[in-house]
C-alpha cells in the first residue's frame, strides 16, 4: 500500500531547502486534467489532457515543446498500456523563463481506450513515466451528456500553447495559485517516494525494561524512510541509457525512544544511507500465480552515529528480489528474500555478523486495498540468534470515510537486533500507534 500524503508534505519541505542550491534549468512535466468534466468521458472517446512543461532552474530554458508524447494508461483489473499521445500540432520551440511553465493539450486515441475493454464505469489512471498521473471517471455512453461541439480545455489566444508564471494569480490554471504550488511540489514528488515503513508507535516491552533507563523501557520506536531518484526518464542522462532510471538513493532512520524516563533520552538511533539500483518487472508479463518480479542490489552503510564502546557500523551489499502474487482486488501478497555480504573489517564489533547473519525472509498478505500482515524473520549464524518482527496494518480511511489519511499500525518483535547498540541483547517489545505509507 502506497500513502502519497506524508511524502508531499515532505517533499514540500525539501523544496524550500532544496530550490536554493538548483544553479540549471530543469524541465519537468506535470499532467493536469482537462477543463471538461471527467464524467462526461466514455470508454470509447479520445479523451484530452494537457502537459505542463515546468521550468524549476534559475535560469532561462529554450525547450522543444513536442508534438506526440509517450504515456501509460492502467485501471483495476487491466495491465499498464504504453500509448502514444498526439497534440495535432508541429513541435516549437519556446523559451521557458525560470519559475515559469509552458502547456500543450495532447489527445488519447480512442483505439487505445477500447483495446482496454474498460467497464461502462471504470476509472482510468493516466500517468507519464516516473512523472505525475491523473485518474478520470469514465462514464457508460447513455450517461455522456450530448454536445453539438468541443470545448477547448483552456481559452488563449491563436498561439498553440500557452505560458506563464508559477506563483502568479492570474495564470489560467485550474484553481489559480494552489495549482500552481502543487506543480512545484510535483516536481519533487517525482523524484521522491516512500521506501520502508514510515510509523510511529508507543507500547509495552513484555521482557522488562534495560536496567540503565529510568522508564519501564524504551516504549516507543519511530521510523523514517525515502527514496530518491535522481534520472526520471525525461532527464538527459536517461537519453543516453535508460538504465539509469534505475539508480537510486535510499535512507532510513529507526530509533527507540523512552518516553518515560528523565528527559525522555533516546535509547539508539540507526542511520541506513543506500545506493540501489532497482530493476522493475523482471519479467514483463504475469507467470501463473507470479504477478510481477523485482530485484534489488544495494550498497548500504548502518551505523548508530556514537562513538568509543557504544559506536556501531557495518557496511554490506545485498540483494533482493521481490515476487509479488495474487489478485490486487483481492487476497495479493509479496515474497522477498534478502542476501548480504559485509565489507570492510568489523574488528570494532566482530560479533555482530553472528547476530545479523547473512539473510532474512520479508513476506505479507494483503486483502484488496485493506488489512495488511506483514513479517521480517532475521536469521542469524546460529537459528536462535535471529529475529521476528510482525507488522499488522489497517487504512484510517476504511473506517473515518477517508478524512484520515493514514493507518492503524500493531507491532510485535521479539529476538535480538532491535537496535544496532544492543545487537545482542534478547528483547521482546509490542507496540500500537500509526503508519503514513506501509509497503
Amino acid at each position: 500500500m502506497k500513502n502519497q500524503l506524508l511524502i508531499r508534505a515532505l517533499c514540500t519541505v525539501l523544496l524550500g531547502i532544496c530550490l536554493p542550491w538548483t544553479t540549471q534549468a530543469a524541465i519537468s512535466f506535470l499532467l493536469s486534467a482537462p477543463q471538461e468534466s471527467a464524467s462526461s468521458a466514455t470508454a470509447a472517446d479520445a479523451l484530452s489532457v494537457q502537459v505542463l512543461f515546468i521550468n524549476t532552474g534559475s535560469q532561462s530554458e529554450s525547450f522543444e515543446l513536442p508534438s506526440q508524447m509517450s504515456a501509460y494508461l492502467e485501471s483495476v483489473g487491466t495491465r499498464r498500456a504504453e500509448i502514444l499521445m498526439d497534440s495535432g500540432l508541429a513541435k516549437k520551440w519556446v523559451e521557458i523563463p525560470a519559475g515559469s511553465f509552458a502547456a500543450r493539450q495532447y489527445r488519447l486515441p480512442a483505439d487505445a481506450l477500447a483495446a482496454l475493454e474498460l467497464p461502462a464505469r471504470s476509472t482510468l489512471k493516466i500517468s507519464l513515466e516516473n512523472s505525475s498521473s491523473i485518474s478520470l471517471n469514465l462514464a457508460p455512453v447513455a450517461d455522456a451528456p450530448t454536445t453539438t461541439e468541443a470545448e477547448p480545455a483552456l481559452e488563449h489566444d491563436s498561439s498553440d500553447f500557452i505560458t506563464g508564471e508559477l506563483g502568479k494569480t492570474d495564470t489560467p490554471l485550474e484553481e489559480g495559485s494552489k495549482k500552481q504550488r502543487s506543480a512545484m511540489v510535483d516536481y519533487f514528488h517525482k523524484h521522491f517516494s516512500g521506501y520502508e515503513p514510515l510509523y510511529f508507535l508507543v507500547g509495552a516491552n513484555p521482557s522488562g525494561g534495560l536496567p540503565d533507563m529510568k522508564g519501564a523501557f524504551p516504549n516507543a520506536r519511530f521510523q523514517v524512510s525515502l527514496r530518491y531518484t535522481p534520472f526520471t526518464e525525461d532527464s538527459w542522462v536517461a537519453d543516453q541509457w535508460s538504465g539509469f532510471t534505475n539508480v537510486l538513493a535510499a535512507y532510513t532512520q529507526n530509533s527507540v525512544w523512552d518516553l518515560e524516563g528523565l528527559s525522555a533520552p533516546f535509547l539508539d538511533t540507526t542511520y541506513k544511507p543506500e545506493l540501489q539500483y532497482y530493476w522493475r518487472d523482471i519479467l514483463g508479463e504475469e507467470k501463473g500465480i507470479l504477478r510481477q518480479m523485482d530485484l534489488l542490489a544495494s550498497l548500504a552503510h548502518e551505523s548508530n552515529g556514537r562513538s568509543g564502546s557504544a559506536s556501531r557500523s557495518i557496511n554490506y551489499i545485498i540483494a533482493r528480489p521481490t515476487f509479488h502474487f495474487g489478485n490486487p482486488e483481492r487476497l495479493n501478497g509479496y515474497l522477498a528474500p534478502g542476501f548480504w555480504f559485509y565489507l570492510g573489517s568489523l574488528t570494532d564489533n566482530p560479533r555482530i555478523r553472528h547476530y545479523r547473519g547473512h539473510a532474512d525472509v520479508r513476506a505479507a498478505l494483503q486483502w484488496a486495498d485493506s488489512l495488511q500482515m506483514a513479517s521480517t524473520f532475521q536469521i542469524g549464524d546460529e537459528l536462535e540468534k535471529g529475529s521476528m518482527q510482525l507488522d499488522l496494518s489497517y487504512p484510517l480511511g476504511h473506517i473515518t470515510g477517508n478524512s484520515l489519511d493514514f493507518y492503524l499500525h500493531v507491532q510485535y518483535f521479539t529476538g535480538y537486533g532491535q537496535t544496532l547498540l544492543y545487537y545482542d541483547r534478547r528483547e521482546q517489545a509490542l507496540r500500537a500507534g500509526v503508519s503514513f505509507f506501509f509497503r
